[in-house]
């Protein structure tokens, strides 16, 4: 009786994986090529220890035994998706790299809720760079902070004006390259935003499709692929090993690897393939409104009526999740500067507040606050920060949900890293790495230089 067709795509997507370049293998110059997947809310938990948490994916644990893998990455601070998927195709973080948070920093709402999106604001070079000015083509499906980049030759990438509505249909064949690419892919996969509700990996599928299209067209020697699904899971319904919905979603996510690794092998025989993202999740019950504690000072003045917007501020909190950078309109103002330490002090003195820390002036710079911050606040276990401007500073949320963005000291913010290719040592563990390793490691997988990296790369071979 033959196998059903998922056992028997799973079994030769695994077939596929064990038949990856062996340890002894070196690849010819002109046959090197990297694949960077990067899935959004990986904690390397959910794979190294995925027996324990009843997580069944066996791509990714394959691509973790035959390869090499970090017990553990320490991503740059806050600890959400822009900033360290900036960091994982620089070696730099924010300091170097300029993209210290999501959102732009935008109190009174001109920018209409703007994400730093375009590839223009990265002031530090890219394996994208490195690869175009090796001569290479080069390829990237939904990476963060990618518009418009100059190195990237086929380019779908993460960008969104209407909240995901029907026009951003035509958004996305706008901004995307080259001109005419997604359109014919989309013959295919239908339009790229759109999906059912019902499939919860609907917008995966999409990118793997993207993805898969740009190999066999195009062959790019550099792919960068952000898979996000299990995010957005994990934001709504908790992270593992609670979530049954997460869990469900990293499973389909897996199989749909799967099949992105077997086209890129396909190409490239001899192709590095790397599995990142760019932090954990914690579950989060209480919500921190520190806008709210400021208004009540009269820091914040806001419009009156049931959505009320900032009028004008003195000292507002950006929030990046678990964590906020509190800026001064006037940072020379030391009268507010004394009165918002006074109040975020007060606060952090009281346990039921939530607050796990708060540092100030070059201290929270260097923490990951946002480059003219006042203060960086960041939160305990169980709680993040809110966005409300009235009511009390410390609200309770309708249900279990999960973020991030915490300061990076949290292990429950650790993301992941797995590396198999040609002359890797299967099972070689890594350790805890920095995340700003992990570009200059991919350069070198590729034969390219990328000057800026701040950190060393990984010993993958003895």
């Amino acid at each position: 009786m033959p196998l059903p067709l998922s056992a028997r795509l799973c079994a030769a997507l695994l077939f596929a994986l064990a038949s990856a370049p062996s340890a002894s293998a070196t690849p010819a110059t002109g046959e090197r090529a990297v694949l960077l997947i990067s899935i959004d809310g990986l904690h390397p938990s959910y794979i190294l220890d995925a027996e324990r948490l009843g997580v069944r994916a066996p791509v990714l644990r394959e691509i973790a035994r035959s390869g090499a893998h970090a017990q553990g990455v320490t991503n740059v601070s806050p600890t959400v998706t822009y900033p360290n998927h900036t960091a994982l195709v620089t070696g730099t973080g924010p300091r170097e790299n300029g993209i210290y948070t999501n959102t732009v920093f935008d109190p009174l709402g001109h920018e209409q809720g703007a994400w730093n999106w375009y590839g223009s604001q990265i002031q530090s070079p890219t394996l994208w760079d490195a690869a175009k000015a090796a001569g290479m083509v080069t390829g990237s499906v939904l990476w963060p902070v990618s518009v418009h980049h100059p190195a990237i030759d086929y380019n779908v990438p993460e960008y969104w004006r209407t909240k995901k509505t029907a026009s951003d249909r035509y958004v996305m064949e706008a901004v995307s390259t080259p001109s005419g690419f997604l359109e014919q892919v989309e013959k295919d996969i239908g339009p790229f935003y759109a999906g059912s509700n019902e499939n919860e990996v609907a917008m995966d599928e999409k990118i793997v499709g993207v993805a898969t299209a740009m190999i066999e067209k195009a062959r790019p020697r550099l792919l960068t692929v952000h898979i996000v699904t299990l995010d957005g899971a994990q934001h709504e319904d908790g992270p593992l090993p609670v979530s049954e919905k997460s869990r469900r979603v990293l499973e389909k996510i897996d199989a749909l690897v799967g099949r992105l690794v077997a086209a890129e092998r396909k190409a490239y025989p001899q192709a590095t393939v790397a599995i990142a993202s760019d932090h954990g999740f914690l579950p989060v019950d209480h919500l921190i409104n520190l806008n709210a504690a400021l208004a009540k000072a009269g820091l914040v003045e806001f419009t009156e009526g049931p959505a009320p917007k900032v009028k004008s501020w003195k000292a507002y909190a950006w929030n990046s999740g678990g964590s906020s950078s509190v800026v001064l309109a006037d940072p020379a103002d030391a009268a507010v500067r004394a009165q918002v330490g006074r109040i975020l002090h007060e606060l952090a003195a009281d346990p039921a507040s939530g607050i796990a820390a708060v540092l100030d002036g070059e201290q929270a710079v260097a923490a990951g606050a946002l480059p003219d911050a006042a203060f960086v606040v960041d939160s305990r276990s169980g709680y993040a920060m809110g966005g409300a401007l009235t009511g009390e500073v410390v609200t309770r949320t309708e249900k279990t949900i999960g973020t991030h963005g915490y300061l990076n000291s949290h292990p429950e913010m650790n993301s992941s890293f797995f590396i198999q290719g040609p002359g890797i040592g299967a099972g070689r563990n890594l350790g805890q790495v920095d995340i700003r390793r992990i570009a200059p490691t991919l350069a070198r997988e590729l034969g390219v230089q990328l000057p800026g990296a701040t950190q060393e790369p990984l010993p993958l071979r003895d």
